[in-house]
């Protein structure tokens, strides 16, 4: 890392003169820092503008390292140091980072690479940033398109983007914003980073909960004997459904079928939720231990295997997992637990998935409205719940949906077939990053 006194390039424009003064005033005690005001390039679009500037202020120090460019609602939090912002540019560098973060206000996925380190992948919130020399020409050439936003353009041209945590960077709400329209509701930019803070410390706690947890690793014996109770959810007069899913079935003796008329509801997402609630109560009334739930449209991948299906069920369960998913259309904070199993936030799909008994009580007792989507619920309502990967299901196309007109209207632009491809291939981006960021720190 550079010696101090390290320059900070802060973009202010010269009538906002209340947030200049907010900017002196948290640089005024830090002699680690050379505080330098940059008066933003001139554009109609306030993004442009934004951006422009920071163009500019790479091109004026393509000989450096790195540079660290804040926006003037910049605020230090408590959790910074200048030992902690040097040690985080030295992991960042040994990680061969593409930029540092000092905190963010949302992200799509994170990963903890230790403690005080997170990646990310789509981001917003640049009020402070150090880019690093190898995203500098990607900046400077890049296409910079009328509806672009600076931080949303750097999520794409990135790959190696880390977040310092705690957050040693956040927003001061000024009740408007020069770049962000729909950040001049009052306290919604402190709410934004509050949120995604929350969202950080929670998923330190997930992954110590089952780094601590005394879960064993199930050698495979022979699983012949074992049939698991399977609940398939069919409207009668969709027998071409019917007929595909016995398919799919057909000659697995692991799995004990029943099929189960769907519940009718003008909307079907309720529908759907209803039919689920009518499962969970038809295994408590048979004392399961444990369900697997499946819908209609249901497909097996390549990648299913009996044995390993059935020991990553048995080895789920004594890490206390609630709900087992056979594959996701898309998830939100995705966490590698085991070589199979990652823990999600939330996650789209509901074509295959496996309860645990100690949740089914939970489940029927959530109260619920028209708005319900079934995903939706059991993200929010099932906090210990994890995906299979590589996925062993996946969703046959129909032409068409029973549950969601809004996806009706997407299936010719973006079929479920094409989104299970893209969620695959993010776990296993996920899958890499994790593993190789942290080998990379721990070779330090």
């Amino acid at each position: 890392m550079s010696s101090f006194p390290i320059t900070v390039h802060a973009i202010n424009l010269p009538k906002r003169i209340d947030r200049k003064s907010n900017l002196i005033g948290q640089f005024l005690d830090k002699e680690e820092f050379s505080l330098r005001i940059v008066e933003p390039t001139s554009d109609p679009n306030a993004a442009k503008s934004l951006w422009n500037t920071i163009r500019n202020i790479i091109r004026k120090n393509l000989e450096n390292d790195f540079v660290i460019i804040c926006e003037d609602d910049h605020i230090f939090t408590q959790h910074y140091s200048a030992r902690i912002l040097q040690s985080s540019i030295g992991q960042a560098v040994n990680l061969n980072a593409d930029l540092l973060l000092g905190g963010i206000s949302w992200c799509k996925n994170a990963i903890s690479i230790n403690s005080n380190l997170f990646w990310v992948d789509k981001f917003s919130g640049l009020q402070f940033v150090v880019l690093f020399r190898k995203v500098y020409s990607k900046v400077l050439t890049v296409d910079f398109q009328d509806h672009d936003c600076a931080d949303y353009k750097l999520s794409g041209l990135a790959k190696n983007k880390f977040v310092i945590y705690p957050f040693i960077s956040i927003q001061k709400d000024y009740g408007y914003s020069d770049v962000t329209y729909k950040n001049n509701e009052k306290r919604r930019v402190e709410k934004l980073f509050e949120n995604c803070s929350s969202s950080f410390a929670f998923l330190l706690k997930v992954e110590k909960y089952y780094k601590e947890f005394n879960g064993a690793m199930i050698s495979e014996p022979n699983y012949n004997a074992i049939s698991i109770p399977t609940y398939i959810i069919n409207l009668p007069e969709r027998t071409e459904r019917l007929e595909h899913i016995k398919k799919e079935f057909a000659g697995r003796k692991e799995f004990d079928l029943t099929i189960v008329e769907a519940c009718r509801h003008k909307i079907g997402a309720v529908g759907l939720w209803q039919s689920i609630r009518k499962i969970i109560s038809l295994a408590i009334e048979n004392n399961d231990d444990v369900i697997i739930i499946c819908e209609d449209d249901h497909v097996f991948t390549e990648h299913y295997s009996k044995n390993t299906f059935i020991q990553n069920i048995i080895e789920a369960h004594t890490q206390g997992v609630d709900m087992l998913i056979g594959g996701v259309a898309d998830a939100k904070y995705i966490l590698p637990i085991t070589e199979k199993r990652f823990w999600v936030g939330s996650f789209w799909s509901t074509q295959f998935i496996v309860l645990y008994r100690n949740i089914f009580s939970h489940i029927i007792n959530e109260p619920y409205n028209d708005e319900i989507t079934a995903d939706g619920k059991l993200s929010e309502s099932v906090v210990n719940k994890m995906v299979l990967f590589p996925f062993i299901s996946t969703q046959k196309e129909f032409g068409y949906s029973d549950i969601s007109a809004y996806y009706n209207n997407q299936r010719a632009s973006n079929p479920p077939h094409k989104k299970f491809q893209d969620s695959f291939r993010k776990f296993e981006l996920i899958k890499k990053i994790y593993q190789k960021h942290r080998n990379q720190l721990n070779t330090f």
